[in-house]
């Protein structure tokens, strides 16, 4: 659940400033946020209709392929999001990678406990409302601080690494837990 509020927090860092990119960063008309909106929208909807199929086949790579890609999308973003063609670009594939990774969370989540799915359901959710607050908060903080309106990209770089950062540690303790529980070869149990 820390790796979703942490990771997915960069969503937010940028969904929360898309009117800002649009009219301060990139100088273009307030008419044009609800285009812009609708093009995260639409990266989104791919994201999560891909992240479903890869979920269901790789119980890794949706995550680290979304996170990762969403890191590379960011930094982009934050150097020259001021382009109208970058930015836009930068938000159809933020959202569409990011949305990518969050079907893998609530897989991951249910195979810890296939017994309780909603219960699971609902702690992805709780973890996704605190990855929300994480990231509007961290980018209003890097604006606020004079670092620029782009500067919320640099804070979902941050927040996307350290929940990647995150995923990769706990993956390597389940992997070597699961491994401290297999049977040796011959013996009971």
């Amino acid at each position: 659940m820390g790796v979703a509020a942490l990771g997915v927090a960069s969503i937010f860092a940028v969904y929360s400033f898309i009117g800002p990119y649009v009219t301060d960063a990139a100088g273009l008309d307030l008419g044009v946020v609800p285009i812009a909106l609708a093009l995260f929208g639409i990266g989104m909807t791919a994201g999560n209709l891909y992240g479903g199929r890869v979920a269901d086949r790789h119980p890794s790579l949706g995550l680290v392929g979304g996170f990762g890609t969403a890191l590379v999308l960011l930094v982009l973003l934050a150097l020259y999001g001021a382009q109208p063609w970058v930015l836009f670009v930068s938000l159809v594939g933020i959202g569409a990678a990011m949305m990518t990774a969050i079907p893998t969370i609530q897989v991951r989540l249910t195979d810890l406990a296939p017994e309780s799915p909603t219960l699971m359901g609902a702690m992805n959710l709780a973890s996704l409302n605190v990855a929300n607050a994480i990231g509007a908060w961290a980018g209003g903080a890097v604006i606020g601080a004079g670092f620029g309106t782009l500067s919320s990209a640099w804070a979902g770089f941050f927040l996307t690494l350290g929940g990647l950062l995150l995923f990769r540690s706990t993956t390597r303790v389940t992997r070597v837990a699961e491994q401290s529980l297999t049977p040796l070869p011959g013996s009971i149990g």
